[in-house]
C-alpha cells in the first residue's frame, strides 16, 4: 500500500509540473510558482520520507522507526 501511495504522489507531482508549464505559457506567474512548489514538495516527499511508523493522534502525530508496544500501552 505504501508503494502505491508513493507512486501516486509521484504521478500527482507530474501533473503539477504540467500545470506549471501551462501557467508559464499563459503568463500566470503566481499560479506557476504555486504549481512548481506543490510538485516539488510531493516528489521530494515520495522519495525522501522514510519508512516510519506513525501513530495518528488528532493534529499531532507521533512518528518513529520502531514501535515500542510496551511504551505505547503504558502512556
Amino acid at each position: 500500500m505504501i508503494k502505491i501511495l508513493r507512486w501516486g504522489l509521484r504521478l500527482h507531482s507530474i501533473f503539477h509540473f504540467v500545470e506549471f508549464i501551462s501557467a508559464i505559457y499563459e503568463s500566470a506567474l503566481i499560479t506557476a510558482f504555486i504549481a512548481f512548489t506543490a510538485g516539488l514538495i510531493e516528489i521530494l516527499a515520495s522519495i525522501y520520507l522514510p519508512n516510519d511508523h506513525v501513530h495518528f493522534d488528532g493534529l499531532i502525530s507521533e512518528v518513529h522507526e520502531k514501535c515500542n508496544e510496551e511504551k505505547m500501552i503504558n502512556d
